[in-house]
């Protein structure tokens, strides 16, 4: 009798035993799911926008444009980036592509944006043209002290370009365009404002590829009052290194009547130099190109 209530006392001990780890696993394993959910909806709150902000946010790497040209040292979509403050700007906004376009519209290297593009959550594609230097404009010296020269450089649309982004290297790639008694210019970005510089900067894209063969470097704007009735108009004359003259005329598609088209001009001029040899080896005396006529009957050396 005494061995059974023994046993039976170890039994309840046993159960007792059982019970209470049974308990205390229970007990861990809803503390554990407590810590778990807790855990869950605290990252689901606070840390999950955090990460989901961070990786939709717009930066550099989210946008692609066409690769600059070599005369663009800036890092254009950086300095969009920080000139339009979007660095703070979401992939997931509704108008990020029109934000995206209106600040690469602003940089003074963009001549144009075609189009922008979002391709994925995390992707902007900005089809853009570039600007491209064409001229460098005289100007008081001192103004330019990064070349050391008194020039500005400008594009085909007198646009004024960085002067940042060049160097003294860069002085012998372009035209000189000299006008007297020049306007000041604008902000960087902005044309010029003077209609001389606007005219030249026409003439000296025409020029951009053949200027140095053709042996002419410098553009100059010059009061006519004997030609194109009764007010004075605006005519440029090329000049090469050594003084010569060559009478271009009115802007490209500003021709009086009569006058030749800009690409005729240059078609006369590029068989004159062909004919007669580099313009500093020739005896030129007053070619002008406006007298398509004449100048197409100049006799050969």
């Amino acid at each position: 009798m005494a061995a059974r209530r023994k046993k039976h006392a170890e039994d309840e001990t046993t159960e007792a035993t059982s019970s209470a780890g049974l308990m205390r696993w229970v007990v861990a394993t809803i503390l554990l799911a407590t810590v778990f959910v807790g855990v869950y909806f605290g990252w689901a709150r606070r840390v999950r926008p955090i990460v989901a902000e961070s990786y939709y946010r717009l930066s550099a790497d989210n946008i692609e444009i066409p690769t600059p040209p070599p005369w663009i040292k800036a890092d254009v979509k950086a300095e969009v980036l920080r000139d339009a403050s979007l660095s703070t700007a979401s992939m997931l906004e509704n108008d990020v592509a029109v934000r995206v376009a209106d600040a690469f519209e602003l940089s003074p290297w963009v001549a144009k944006v075609r189009r922008v593009s979002k391709r994925s959550p995390t992707r902007i594609e900005v089809d853009l043209e570039y600007r491209r230097p064409v001229a460098w404009v005289k100007v008081p010296a001192g103004m330019f002290p990064e070349i050391g020269e008194g020039v500005l450089p400008i594009d085909r649309d007198a646009v004024l370009l960085p002067q940042s982004d060049f160097s003294t290297a860069d002085l012998g790639k372009f035209m000189r365009i000299d006008i007297a008694d020049v306007s000041m210019c604008g902000p960087v970005g902005t044309p010029w404002g003077d209609p001389r510089v606007a005219g030249a900067a026409k003439i000296a894209e025409l020029l951009a590829d053949d200027w140095q063969q053709l042996g002419v470097w410098l553009i100059r704007a010059v009061t006519d009052y004997g030609r194109g009735g009764p007010k004075p108009r605006i005519r440029f004359e090329l000049q090469t290194r050594q003084g010569k003259r060559i009478i271009w005329g009115s802007a490209p598609g500003e021709e009086t009547a009569g006058e030749p088209p800009a690409a005729q001009k240059l078609h006369l001029l590029a068989s004159y130099v062909r004919d007669h040899g580099p313009l500093d080896n020739t005896e030129l005396l007053g070619l002008d190109l406006r007298d398509a006529v004449r100048t197409a009957e100049l006799p050969r050396p």
